[in-house]
């Protein structure tokens, strides 16, 4: 599902954000993603999601050679994988049906097909009752929620969800993991960076942590390095 090879990159101004990383996911897994600020995370996921280049090193996502990749492959590329941001991302005057609906309807989905597909989604996340009420009449946890069911609403092989509980509180943080618990027993492999230990550990799933750019720890059980 996801596999690098001696990845490195070093940005424009001098700094080496990853450092010779080899990493390997495996179709189903779930991953989390761990280590301090300034770590080289984010790089990881934007090396990922096609939005950064590497300096050195092959990357395959999905079956795709990122390196190899075209431009105009990028956002079919972008169609196989979930992307659930801390900050939610949600247009403000779309309803929660719009947002969700919007995932779809960029692909070329039929009306038919996002009708019978946005409630379902919405129904496993709990939000049917919410489909037209807006963002800003929404809980934080409730905006992740549609968030993640926009990240789902197209059946993707990969979630990415980068600090998925920052802005929600400590109950809910625990709602959003539980839910992509029950994404990954449907299949779909997923990969999350966080800083909470108390998530991490209660998950016990394979944690990666990085310092420095370098992975430094790659392990099951759920214990911070």
């Amino acid at each position: 599902m996801v596999e690098l090879r001696n990845v490195t990159k070093k940005y424009d101004n001098g700094t080496l954000a990853l450092d010779g990383v080899n990493l390997k996911i495996e179709e189903g897994e779930f991953v989390f993603i761990v280590g301090p600020s300034g770590a080289g995370k984010s790089t990881l996921l934007k090396l990922l999601m096609k939005e950064e280049e590497p300096t050195d090193g092959i990357i395959r996502v999905n079956k795709y050679n990122l390196n190899r990749m075209k431009r105009r492959q990028v956002p079919y590329f972008r169609r196989t994988m979930g992307i659930v941001f801390q900050d939610f991302r949600l247009i403000s005057d779309m309803t929660v049906f719009e947002n969700v609906a919007f995932a779809m309807r960029v692909i070329g989905c039929s009306k038919k097909s996002i009708n019978r597909r946005v409630p379902y989604v919405l129904k496993l996340m709990g939000l049917e009752h919410k489909m037209q009420n807006y963002p800003n009449e929404l809980a934080g946890g409730e905006q992740q929620r549609v968030a993640l069911a926009r990240a789902l609403v197209n059946n993707p092989s990969l979630i990415i969800a980068d600090e998925p509980t920052g802005n929600v509180d400590p109950r809910m943080s625990w709602d959003i993991m539980d839910l992509l618990s029950e994404i990954n027993k449907r299949k779909t492999t997923v990969l999350v960076v966080t800083h909470e230990k108390s998530l991490v550990d209660r998950l016990r799933k394979r944690v990666v942590s990085i310092e420095h750019g370098k992975i430094v720890s790659d392990r099951m059980e759920g214990m911070y390095r």
